[in-house]
């Protein structure tokens, strides 16, 4: 098409291309004058009546005359073509004005007075009837001599008339992310749409970023509909509070409430301009030294030294012309001292944040070690998860700056929060949800499912990165909602098996994590901290670590031993760039699930929780009424620990920090003595008794992957393996005959299965429970005829059973019926003793740290579920977990961490950069 003519309009060159037309430069040889041509899709002349219809409107739009609207000269149609010829402006777009920018953020004077040139073209041509419905960066062109033109009025629609299809059929008038409300929801829209979207340019330009950031259009167009935008300032702190509320009065979600003309949104922005202009002539008068001629002498006087007949009615007269002189020579002198003075240098200042009144910080259904404690970027603000005298959890907001913290409604069991770059809003996991709500107030909203999550982190494109299960890679999902796609895979060359505690870098492309190739419990040379890239499937291996990192003030922040340590690291290339120095000691820390209580802001503050369980764990006795009645062995490392069926003997596994390994210990509790029962280097772990207590089950990594074994008490011949392959089994329970263990199942598509392996002949496995969601810590019951089992399939884990055998001795082919035994949601802990005795009784410990015993009756192949009651609450310790019960269930064995770990202060550290670089 270059180099015809087209009517009277020679084709110059091709200025642009999008979904509503191409653009050329043209000659117009009648008038010689440069013009633009924009060639529209076919659809718009589709029909005879679209073409009158168009035609109308844009000769309408052709009769509007004002310096900031691109005026438009004709319409014409070329072999069924349509085009409009338009003024050619020389200049720019204003989307690629902004990303020319530093930051891409406009000055904010400049961004003013386009601001309200984008407002008057619009005041003009909503006068005459006609709304743009298309206000974006790309249709506002801005001059070389900086008057902005706003551009396309050619597509526009004429007030009160029906909406001209300039789209495909089916499709939304305007553009994602810049359309209003009524726009996304194909409502009739007036001038105030397009408004809303000069509210959206204004907001873009000045704060550097959209209002609403959906990472693709579904979720962009739910966050216009449903999300309020956060104030600019919030972002840009230099944004007064009064352009705060004229940006966001145009956003306003119902049209009636929106700022009404475009004419109001100018005068608001000259009046802004005006307040700013009168703003800077202040500070410069203040910063200009004020010149005041001493009619004495041939001298200039400081600064608010006044004529000398103005002081106390000319008595400075009396004194001798050099007092003036020395006056200004002192003056010079002592302002060159105090330049030449060094600065003080500031060193770490260290204080405590004491717990809420009568509660305590809390940590994950009662661990210590895990806790839920989040500094906002700008580190004015702290979420923490506080628990109650009756292990009830709340999410509670607290402002550094005050002295008492603040309940965040609705926020029952909620677990990790993380905050919003903008301090706006805090994301959260509860019941099973991924969920986020507003710093200052307001209820949660659902963003996605999170069964049993390890940690989120949130990216300033309104992206959210988290760890859904303790199992899972990384996903990704917008803030505004939507179904989580996957973000990282596990390397199997590491045995990476868990990512979790993800942390994005300032950049919002890049995110750490840690990646776990331990089943848990345990340290492992391969578990270290990685970062992948939203743009690239592959990742980078970091440093070795432990557990939770995250990125402050040029350092990477983690735990080593029981110190948390800082170690400087370029975010650009993504290298460690020195040494490791320590920060604070000691840290809370959980080996179980690899994180230390600690949290960071972007301007250097540090908060963390000081370790209350330094020596492990204890595993203590609680008789049915709550009361500690003995302890067994000394503090240490645990995990698991079960009590023989006989009831003299405690199987335990045992963390030893010297080898990074964890093996099975029996304790004799007639004897008092303790004896190992397992030496192999590789991890033991999870000890389940034979009935007849001859046999002791459990799992190990010995040959790079965790397979089931058993061995005799007795210590008579070697470990046998029971079942070997490269899935993650763990054993639950062994059948009260001897002859099934029932073991669970870690897969990839079906999440935590529960199988049976069958201890007599071909030992054959075959599934009991698989489904696509985790069913684990399952218990056969005394008479063999029930499975109790935990499961998350309603979105919060309960407790569950089915039948295992039919009343004639055979395995149950019936996969459809359940009873839900608990009321109330189970602990995530682990914990699978549930049958008393007899089979009458179920004890569990609830999601809010209360022992319950549940009545159950069986009758055939039937199961009928009675009262459901609290026994006793351990939330006053705070960390505390049911293992086990003895055959009459008067006695329970706890894992507790030593000391009331909820109740120890936070210590709120700053300065510690500053005293880093000085070492």
């Amino acid at each position: 098409m270059l180099g015809t003519t087209i009517s009277h309009y020679k084709i110059l060159e091709k200025l642009g291309e999008g979904g509503m037309g191409v653009v050329y430069k043209a000659q117009d040889t009648k008038l010689n004058r440069t013009v633009a041509l924009k060639f529209l899709p076919p659809h718009i002349s589709a029909s005879d009546a679209d073409k009158a219809r168009f035609v109308q409107e844009a000769q309408a739009a052709s009769a509007l005359n004002h310096p900031n609207i691109c005026t438009i000269y004709d319409v014409l149609d070329h072999e069924g073509q349509m085009f409009i010829v338009m003024e050619f402006v020389d200049g720019q777009t204003l989307k690629d004005l902004m990303a020319s920018l530093p930051g891409a953020v406009m000055p904010l004077k400049r961004g003013l007075d386009i601001g309200i040139q984008i407002a008057d073209g619009l005041a003009a041509a909503h006068d005459k009837g006609i709304i743009h419905r298309d206000i974006k960066p790309e249709n506002i062109m801005v001059r070389k001599d900086g008057i902005a033109q706003i551009m396309d009025f050619g597509l526009a629609k004429l007030q009160g008339s029906k909406v001209t299809r300039l789209t495909k059929e089916g499709s939304t008038v305007g553009t994602a992310g810049y359309m209003s409300p009524e726009q996304v929801q194909g409502q009739d829209t007036d001038h105030r749409s397009d408004i809303f979207s000069l509210g959206v340019v204004l907001y873009e330009m000045l704060a550097g970023q959209l209002p609403f950031k959906g990472v693709h259009e579904t979720a962009l167009m739910y966050e216009i509909v449903n999300v309020d935008a956060p104030p600019p300032s919030t972002i840009r702190p230099e944004i007064d509070s009064t352009l705060d509320a004229v940006l966001l009065e145009c956003l306003e979600k119902d049209p009636n409430e929106r700022t009404q003309s475009a004419k109001q949104v100018s005068v608001d922005l000259k009046r802004l301009r005006r307040e700013s202009s009168r703003q800077r002539a202040s500070r410069i008068s203040a910063a200009r030294p004020v010149q005041r001629y001493d009619e004495r002498t041939p001298m200039i006087a400081p600064q608010g030294v006044e004529k000398p007949e103005n002081v106390r009615g000319g008595s400075l007269r009396l004194l001798f012309p050099g007092v003036a002189v020395l006056f200004l020579l002192t003056t010079v002198v002592l302002t060159f001292l105090l330049f030449q003075r060094p600065s003080p240098e500031t060193a770490a200042i260290r204080s405590y944040i004491l717990p809420p009144d009568k509660m305590g910080f809390a940590n994950q259904s009662g661990t210590a070690g895990e806790g839920h404690v989040a500094l906002s970027p700008d580190g004015t603000m702290l979420a923490f998860v506080a628990v109650d005298s009756t292990g009830k959890t709340r999410l509670m907001l607290r402002h550094l700056n005050d002295l008492t913290a603040n309940l965040l409604p609705e926020t029952e069991g909620a677990s990790y929060p993380f905050w919003s770059p903008d301090n706006r809003f805090i994301g959260f996991f509860e019941n099973g949800k991924l969920k986020k709500i507003e710093a200052a107030g307001g209820p949660p909203v659902t963003i996605c499912d999170a069964n049993d999550a390890r940690g989120g982190t949130w990216s300033q494109f309104g992206t959210i990165v988290f760890s859904p299960t303790a199992e899972d890679p990384l996903y990704q999902v917008s803030a505004a909602g939507g179904k989580p796609t996957p973000l990282t895979r596990f390397d199997t060359t590491h045995h990476e098996q868990s990512h979790r505690w993800p942390h994005f870098l300032p950049d919002g492309k890049h995110v750490m994590y840690f990646a776990r190739a331990s089943f848990g419990g345990v340290e492992r040379e391969e578990d270290e901290l990685v970062v992948a890239s939203l743009d690239d499937p592959t990742s980078k291996r970091l440093i070795p670590a432990k557990g939770n990192v995250e990125f402050s003030s040029g350092y990477l922040l983690y735990l080593r031993e029981n110190t948390l340590m800082a170690q400087p690291f370029d975010d650009k290339n993504l290298n460690v760039t020195g040494d490791p120095l320590p920060v604070a000691e000691p840290l809370e820390y959980d080996l179980n699930y690899n994180r230390a209580v600690f949290s960071s802001s972007r301007n250097g503050l540090i908060v963390y929780q000081m370790s209350s369980t330094k020596n492990g764990w204890t595993i203590e006795w609680y008789d049915r009424g709550g009361k500690p009645s003995g302890r067994v062995g000394e503090a240490a490392q645990y995990a698991y620990a079960y009590l023989s069926p006989d009831g003299n003997t405690v199987a335990y596994d045992v963390y030893d920090p010297q080898s990074h390994n964890r093996d099975i210990w029996l304790y004799d509790l007639v004897r008092g003595i303790k004896t190992r029962f397992t030496f192999d280097p590789s991890v033991d772990e999870i000890p389940i008794w034979s009935q007849d207590s001859s046999r002791i089950f459990f799992h190990s990594d010995r040959k790079g992957h965790y397979d089931l074994y058993q061995k005799t008490t007795s210590g008579a011949g070697g470990e046998e393996t029971l079942l070997e392959s490269s899935q993650i089994k763990f054993p639950l329970d062994c059948s009260p005959d001897g002859k099934y263990l029932l073991y669970g199942v870690t897969d990839p598509k079906t999440k935590t299965d529960l199988w049976i392996l069958p201890l007599t002949g071909e030992r054959k496995p075959f599934p009991f429970l698989q489904s696509e969601f985790d069913e684990d810590e399952a218990q056969f019951s005394p008479d063999m005829r029930w499975i109790a089992y935990r499961s998350n399939e309603s979105g919060n884990l309960e407790l569950y059973v089915r039948p295992f055998l039919t009343p004639d001795g055979k395995i149950t082919s019936d996969q459809t019926r359940k009873w839900q035994i608990s009321t109330n949601g189970v602990s995530t802990l682990s914990q699978n003793r549930w049958w008393s005795q007899d089979g009458k009784n179920l004890y569990y410990q609830s999601a809010d740290n209360r022992i319950m015993i549940a009545d159950v009756k069986t009758s055939g192949v039937t199961l009928e579920v009675g009262a459901v009651k609290p026994l006793f609450g351990v939330g006053s310790r705070g960390n505390c977990v049911l293992l086990d019960f003895t055959k009459n269930a008067q006695r329970f064995m706890m894992l507790c961490g030593e000391g009331n770990q909820n109740s120890f202060p936070l210590a709120l550290v700053t300065g510690w950069d500053k005293d880093l670089r000085k070492k």
